[in-house]
């Protein structure tokens, strides 16, 4: 990647890294369903398929299946050259039980980091006393998921609560491969590591209906250890990030729901776990977004979606910080009127460090399927 090329140019800390998304143990997807993903995060809070606040399964009527992808179209920008890169991913996939008295039951399988990227630097290695021109390519291919069982209860009309258990792990693989120029004297030389992630947390949540047609919610999620091992050795320890979340949704207006959501999340307690070359610090997001009934599709609306988002991106090489500022749109299409829904959601992503001149500008396109049986 030539702009992976001039960032090691640039600031010796970016060498290691290929994207503005990628820093550190990577970009927080958050695990966001397609219909919150359409919001830009907004309907995070209060969507039950989303696994940030138990309370939002409280009062589930049917059984939900429920999965999606989410690939993203990266563009990373420095000094006026640009490097374009494409990531894959199935962000969330979720089964939700209902049972008898409100309370319901949700599994799910979601993406915590994602930090995959490639880099080609080049450069020169002395082998008896000659310098040797070389070319080395760093693939890093790696995610953190989390792994979440939660109970949801709606007590009565207007509260809700509930409580999630959750799972952290994954793993980073890191290949090198050093290549020279002249192939007929000297082969390939590869070289590769894995680091492996487990660790846990507990989230408790819960939502009140203040007046009629107005809703506050919030969650918190608490962390536990979190510990990096290569092969059967510990390497680090540190611990989950806190978690704290809220979010007042607005129904008052027939076919139209509003919501406004605050977040601010721990990442600093993940700092031990790596190198000094990785500066971690704790992020604070707003998001707001709308949902709106539109035309009748084989007798079932369609819901039309939007939202804003400002983030703050949890990991950088330095003091200064990635800054995220985030549109988005999307649309829920019913198959089966009820039965079966298929979500679609388009986000643009504007990245910055600053200080820097780095940017990144990046699409996610994302596509769900609800099935309701």
């Amino acid at each position: 990647m030539a702009v992976a090329g001039l960032l090691v140019g640039a600031s010796a800390p970016l060498a290691a890294q290929g994207s503005l998304g990628s820093l550190g143990f990577g970009y927080p997807v958050g695990g966001l369903s397609t219909r919150a993903a359409g919001t830009a995060g907004a309907f995070g809070e209060f969507d039950a398929l989303s696994p940030l606040n138990p309370g939002a399964l409280g009062g589930l009527p049917r059984l939900v299946l429920s999965a999606q992808t989410e690939p993203e179209y990266r563009k990373l920008s420095l000094n006026g050259v640009n490097e374009s890169t494409t990531i894959q991913r199935v962000p969330l996939i979720a089964v939700l039980f209902p049972f008898r008295g409100g309370l319901a039951l949700g599994l799910s399988a979601s993406s915590f980091l994602d930090r995959s990227y490639s880099m080609i630097t080049t450069g020169s290695a002395m082998i008896e006393g000659v310098s040797v021109p070389t070319n080395d390519r760093l693939d890093i291919r790696g995610a953190i998921g989390d792994m979440r069982a939660a109970v949801g209860w709606q007590i009565n009309s207007r509260f809700k609560i509930g409580v999630g258990g959750h799972l952290i792990t994954g793993e980073n693989v890191a290949v090198r491969e050093r290549t020279f120029a002249d192939t007929l004297t000297f082969g390939s030389v590869v070289d590769s590591s894995r680091v492996n992630y487990f660790g846990t947390a507990l989230s408790v949540g819960g939502e009140v209906r203040l007046v009629k047609g107005l809703s506050a919610i919030g969650s918190y999620r608490t962390g536990n250890s979190l510990k990096s091992r290569i092969r059967d050795s510990v390497r680090t320890t540190a611990e989950v990030p806190d978690r704290i979340g809220a979010a007042l949704r607005y129904d008052g207006i027939t076919g139209a729901t509003f919501a406004l959501g605050i977040e601010q999340v721990k990442w600093s307690s993940m700092a031990s776990l790596g190198s000094n070359l990785t500066t971690a610090q704790d992020a604070n997001n707003v998001r707001a977004g709308v949902e709106v009934q539109g035309p009748q599709f084989r007798g079932a609306p369609i819901f039309l979606r939007a939202g804003y988002a400002r983030n703050e991106l949890p990991f950088s090489v330095s003091a200064e910080r990635v800054k995220e500022t985030r549109y988005s749109t999307g649309f829920a299409l019913p198959i089966a009127r009820d039965a079966a829904t298929i979500d679609f959601s388009l986000q643009r992503a504007n990245r910055a460090l600053a200080n820097s001149g780095a940017k990144e500008s990046a699409w996610l396109l994302g596509f769900g399927v609800q099935i309701r049986p």
